[in-house]
């Protein structure tokens, strides 16, 4: 193994459906789920019995994460990438500058890109990355961050760059704003985009600072906060025209199946709402799937928003599947008739406090096929779940990273569909192999 790397190895039998929850009857019932507790990391030197566990599970041997990064990166907040042949991997740190990361696993000592951007929040600064399907041909990337300037500040922003050659390492172009939506003071802001299968782009946007009581709007459709949006930003693009974002130069349609295209006094932008804090979401390229992890005050909630399925996830009037605020009944979603969540927990269980949305893992992995891969950004846990019964069974693997505050920030795919995590808090980049 490359001597950069820091190996650890991940103990989990990962048998679809079939995970065993070890927690207290009385947590796991609270919680709506089944969980196991973290394995105890089995040093490297001892690959026979990882091998026998993975094997059961029709796997080829362990699964491991090993840390690429290892210093030169402060605070990353999010990894991609740009899915051009290049090996590349792009990570955001969140004072407002891309670093690429090459496929020698090496960190580019010059940023691809900088932008002043607002960091006076923990929550706040250069948020979200996403590639244009078509980025080796057309040059187009687009970022979410939290604005500083003149004419963007107490907002979040959307901006499309177009790089006049896609295979530089530093970025030449010019950039445009695309939208941007008021009223994102300090946390609780979102700021994650990617493109779904259908080619349009997704930007989950949070309700903004304050309790429940204080977020009526994110149950509302005459606003973008609390949603996930959902535009079409390709040449041509053509739909409804009732937009609420401020527009800038670059160009966006409302696709019109969105929920409320077309619809006078509503947002034509939203896709889902009903949400506080989306930090981070993907969606299964297999099947369009939109898996969420939202941010609660008492509750973290993962969510599937399937085709057919109400787009109302429930904030502020349930968190994950109690009431809000608290009547102890567990039955929001059948009185609200909106969407719950398939896996939810409170926070400070088992040292958990702020869910971090990943992705279904689409990779070589065979323990791992079909898995929704997440964390939490205090526990450092590896989350690895299968939906069985409606609800996400899941497994709990040690990571190899210590329990802290924003540890475990985000999840994202290399071309080979292997899932990368950055550390907030150390400025690692990591791989699971």
């Amino acid at each position: 193994m490359n001597p950069r790397f820091l190996t650890a190895v991940l103990v989990a039998a990962l048998l679809p459906g079939c995970a065993e929850s070890a927690a207290p009857a009385d947590a796991a019932t609270a919680a709506g789920l089944e969980a196991a507790p973290a394995a105890d990391a089995v040093p490297a030197t001892e690959p026979s019995a990882v091998s026998a566990l993975f094997a059961a599970a029709g796997g080829n041997g362990p699964i491991r994460v090993e840390q690429v990064v290892k210093s030169g990166l402060q605070f990353p907040t999010a990894v991609t990438s740009p899915r051009d042949g290049s090996g590349r991997m792009f990570v955001l740190e969140r004072d407002g500058r891309i670093r690429i990361v090459d496929r020698d696993g090496k960190l580019l000592p010059e940023p691809y890109y900088t932008r002043q951007v607002t960091t006076d929040d923990i929550e706040q600064g250069l948020l979200g990355l996403a590639f244009d399907p078509d980025f080796r041909s057309n040059g187009r990337l687009y970022i979410a961050y939290s604005g500083a300037s003149e004419g963007e500040r107490y907002g979040l922003v959307l901006r499309r760059l177009q790089a006049s050659d896609p295979a530089a390492n530093r970025f030449d172009g010019k950039d445009e704003l695309l939208m941007r939506v008021e009223g994102l003071v300090a946390n609780h802001n979102g700021g994650d985009i990617h493109f779904g299968p259908d080619g349009l782009l997704y930007w989950a946007v949070g309700a903004g600072t304050g309790d429940p009581a204080d977020h009526v709007h994110a149950s509302k459709t005459d606003n973008l906060l609390g949603k996930i949006l959902r535009v079409d930003v390709r040449d041509g693009a053509s739909g409804e025209r009732n937009g609420c974002g401020q527009k800038g130069g670059a160009k966006y349609a409302i696709p019109a199946d969105n929920p409320f295209a077309g619809k006078r006094g509503e947002c034509g932008e939203i896709f889902v709402y009903g949400l506080r804090n989306p930090w981070r979401f993907g969606i299964d390229a297999a099947n369009g799937d939109l898996w969420i992890g939202d941010v609660g005050k008492d509750r973290e909630e993962v969510s599937v928003v399937r085709a057919g399925d109400s787009r109302d996830l429930g904030f502020p009037r349930c968190q994950g599947r109690h009431a809000y605020p608290s009547t102890g009944a567990t039955d929001c979603p059948a009185k609200t008739g909106t969407t719950g969540p398939v896996f939810e927990y409170a926070g400070g269980d088992q040292g958990r406090c702020a869910v971090t949305g990943g992705a279904v893992y689409r990779g070589a992995l065979p323990a791992l096929k079909g898995a929704y891969v997440f964390s939490d950004s205090c526990s450092s846990e590896l989350l690895v779940g299968r939906v069985s019964g409606g609800k996400l069974k899941v497994d709990s693997i040690d990571s190899g990273i210590a329990p802290g505050y924003g540890t475990i920030a985000s999840f994202g795919e290399d071309e080979d569909n292997e899932l990368w995590f950055v550390n907030h808090e150390n400025g690692g980049v990591y791989r699971i192999r």
